[in-house]
């Protein structure tokens, strides 16, 4: 499946992380300004998502749970 991360839709299914552990999540709100995701991966929701191409090198730069592009 192709993901298209340019556009951040509602309904949108996305590769999750949540405590080094990788998933599928799906999108359920997206704000444009802030740029965060709520997300819900299996059964839970997970507000102000970050979205990261590649991880802050200092760790406790990593947020406990992000979207992974």
């Amino acid at each position: 499946m192709i993901y298209h991360f340019n556009i951040m839709k509602i309904g949108t299914q996305v590769d999750f992380v949540l405590f080094n552990v990788r998933g599928k999540g799906v999108i359920l709100e997206y704000d444009k300004k802030t740029k965060m995701a709520m997300v819900e991966y299996n059964g839970s929701l997970y507000p102000n998502t970050q979205t990261f191409k590649t991880l802050p090198k200092k760790k406790k730069d990593i947020p406990f749970w992000y979207i992974k592009k």
